[in-house]
């Protein structure tokens, strides 16, 4: 069958980082093909880069940027260091970038100025976005009118909002992407949002370490846990596994362009 793909996971959080050569094995032992190790600051996009470098014949790939949480850190801008980043070989997206106002860790106004920097680095490095949106999507609709993305786009992932949040990212030619919370049974309009989302936006995903779906839910996530997200997202949707699974794989090298040998 088609390879499933991890669109979104930290194995460099503190709860991975230590295990990660056990959890690829893992991963790849249940048929995960690419993951995307997400950065959130300067020193976790330096782990991603170093991960989808050892890796790589693994499917693990990188994505580097700032997440709003820790945006309050950086006053003076993207560091030299992480845009330079952006220019490494394993590097296939800015983010995770975007608006928390759940939390509010950093100030909402330094939150969308350093989102809207992230965007045109982005542009620059024609590099598709992965954006965190919680709470916040009239801010975020606002600045991606603000700052239009560049023509290779981009994903709001963990989506969480409602079907016309979900229909206005569609518009705008994002990918949504979900995970566990489609398991929730408290997420129902999650998943109203992925049955009537077209298939050829969707990309599957983990956010492991959190967001582990049911029966394993409130303990730590892994890439492993893939199956159980696409079993889920095949009877949401009434499609088989193997097309749910031929869609997304091919939604991952659509967003990402990362090919069968891109490193």
């Amino acid at each position: 069958m088609t390879p499933y793909i991890d669109g979104h996971c930290h194995l460099n959080s503190p709860e991975l980082r230590e295990d990660v050569q056990l959890h690829v094995d893992k991963a790849v032992e249940a048929g995960v093909g690419r993951m995307l190790v997400v950065g959130s600051d300067e020193e976790s996009s330096w782990e991603a880069v170093d991960m989808a470098s050892r890796f790589s014949p693994q499917g693990v790939r990188a994505s580097v940027g700032i997440h709003p949480h820790e945006a309050g850190r950086y006053p003076d801008g993207i560091p030299s260091d992480l845009l330079a980043m952006a220019d490494r070989k394993e590097v296939f997206a800015v983010g995770e970038i975007g608006l928390d106002y759940h939390y509010d860790h950093s100030p909402r106004s330094v939150q969308r100025e350093v989102m809207a920097a992230q965007i045109g680095w982005a542009k620059v490095k024609n590099l598709p976005v992965v954006f965190h949106v919680r709470e916040a999507f009239a801010d975020f609709f606002s600045l991606i009118n603000d700052n239009p993305l560049g023509d290779a786009g981009g994903v709001v992932h963990c989506f969480s909002g409602s079907w016309s949040e979900a229909k206005m990212c569609l518009d705008l030619g994002l990918y949504l992407g979900f995970g566990g919370m489609i398991t929730f049974k408290s997420a129902q309009e999650v998943r109203e949002c992925l049955s009537s989302s077209p298939m050829d936006r969707i990309i599957l995903e983990t956010d492991s370490p959190w967001l582990a779906p049911v029966p394993y839910r409130g303990k730590t996530n892994t890439p492993s846990m893939m199956p159980l997200i696409y079993r889920a997202a095949s009877d949401i949707t009434g499609r088989t596994l193997s097309s749910v699974a031929q869609s997304v794989w091919q939604n991952g090298k659509d967003l990402y362009r990362w090919g069968e040998q891109d490193v």
